[in-house]
């Protein structure tokens, strides 16, 4: 695990889910959203920049630690690549911006919504923060692979199950660095893990574990659904707890949403979504 990327948010802040209208109709209406296949996303190196910059420190640090522990190292992360499926929902800590409303906002006649991080805890899926500079995430993955070398060292180089779930979990949590083209996204994402059976080709639906252990959910159903021509695999998660909690607190309208301010609190409102700010966006675009 790469303790750095869990994200760990302040006592007020939001992340933001920009989106377009018909999306935000069935998030506020289902009380949920969808996380889809990591290798569907926009971002066409998902999970593979985080492993290119994985063997990038793996090789620098085999002079030290030799060829043994990285060959240990690498098995858990590599399996961990070939035998599941990274469900990812993301987010921005940033409410207006005028890049996410073109590409995910339906080119400003979307909306974005504020969702309060903390009140998503129980959510089945791990909530991680992005690091988009390539420096930062050598030197961060460096200090990690450090540490577990010095702490296996110690024990006598045992290569236990504790060492092989930590080096697997650590490879899906790779999928927190992205390539810096992408900074300007300042991404929060929540990461459900499910499995992928290579002998059968299919998806295998898993629940989710918290840190310590407990388990989070029940295995959660794998969906399919279709966009821009693309069969994309996809989980449902509640955010709202099954009704006992309501993370949302603010939506902001794109900078094209035709919407009154008033027609949205209509809509929540009649839906039991209380306590909910409504802004417009201030980028000027049309």
């Amino acid at each position: 695990m790469i303790y750095d990327r869990w994200y760990d948010p302040g006592a007020n802040e939001l992340i933001y889910h920009y989106c377009r209208p018909e999306v935000f109709i069935e998030i506020i209406r289902t009380r949920s959203i969808w996380a889809s296949a990591s290798y569907t996303m926009n971002d066409t190196s998902e999970r593979s920049w985080g492993y290119s910059v994985f063997q990038k420190v793996a090789k620098a640090l085999e002079p030290d630690t030799g060829p043994e522990f990285i060959r240990q190292i690498s098995a858990p992360v590599i399996a961990g690549d070939n035998f599941s499926m990274l469900m990812l929902a993301c987010f921005s800590l940033d409410a207006d911006v005028l890049s996410q409303w073109r590409a995910y906002g339906d080119d400003g006649r979307g909306f974005a919504i504020g969702f309060s991080p903390k009140l998503m805890a129980k959510v089945p899926a791990k909530q991680l923060r992005i690091l988009y500079d390539d420096g930062a995430q050598t030197k961060e993955l460096t200090g990690n692979l450090n540490h577990i070398y010095q702490f296996e060292k110690s024990k006598g180089f045992k290569y236990d199950d504790e060492f092989k779930t930590h080096l697997f979990h650590l490879g899906l949590d790779l999928c927190a660095y992205k390539n810096p083209g992408y900074r300007e996204e300042r991404e929060i994402r929540l990461a459900h893990l499910s499995g992928l059976d290579r002998g059968t080709m299919t998806a295998v639906p898993l629940g989710a574990i918290d840190p310590d252990g407990k388990r989070k959910s029940d295995p959660l159903k794998i969906h399919f659904r279709v966009a821009k021509g693309v069969v994309i695999p996809y989980v449902i998660l509640d955010y709202s707890s099954d009704g006992a909690v309501s993370p949302v607190k603010e939506i902001v309208l794109g900078p094209r949403n035709e919407n009154a301010e008033i027609n949205i609190q209509l809509f929540i409102n009649t839906l039991g979504v209380t306590d909910v700010k409504i802004r417009r966006s201030e980028v000027p675009y049309r």
